[in-house]
């Protein structure tokens, strides 16, 4: 009888894993929730606010009205679960990178996830560059997020 495995490099996160990323993605999550509404505030004179670029995206891609606590959700998922994942394939599958070379480089990417592609998608402008203060505190902010994220999550997996 033959077995094939997967090739390490490919290997999918262990379940002890997932949790780990789960709560490095809390953890930005946490720092970004606060980032996006009182700094960014303060300096773009208005808050982030994902849920709104959620519910644009629905509306325009799918003419689907999403509450607010559903839009919340979808990117509460995606920043303590789905972006954490794309994390880990970053940094077990590519391997270019280092930390924190690669939470630094995995928060911007999200940054271009966001705006580059989502925003544009919901009728926005690209990376929201109509409003140029707002645009570099989505950067700065997700920038930290993946930081903090990565590092949280790189410790956990060390401490075991």
């Amino acid at each position: 009888m033959t077995t094939t495995t997967m090739p390490r490099g490919l290997a999918l996160p262990s379940s002890r894993a997932v949790i780990n990323l789960a709560l490095g993605g809390f953890a930005g999550l946490g720092f970004w929730e606060l980032f996006s509404a009182v700094p960014t505030a303060w300096f773009a004179e208005y808050p982030l606010e994902p849920p709104e670029l959620v519910k644009a995206l629905f509306a325009h891609q799918l003419g689907l009205t999403l509450s607010t606590p559903m839009a919340k959700l979808l990117h509460f998922l995606t920043g303590f679960l789905f972006y954490p994942l794309g994390y880990y394939g970053l940094t077990r599958w590519v391997k270019s990178f280092g930390m924190p070379a690669a939470g630094w480089i995995w928060g911007v990417i999200t940054y271009f996830i966001a705006l580059g592609f989502f925003a544009p998608l919901a009728g926005q402008a690209f990376l929201l560059l109509d409003v140029p203060r707002l645009s570099f505190m989505s950067l700065v902010g997700h920038a930290i997020y993946g930081y903090v994220g990565a590092y949280v999550f790189e410790r956990l997996e060390r401490t075991g």
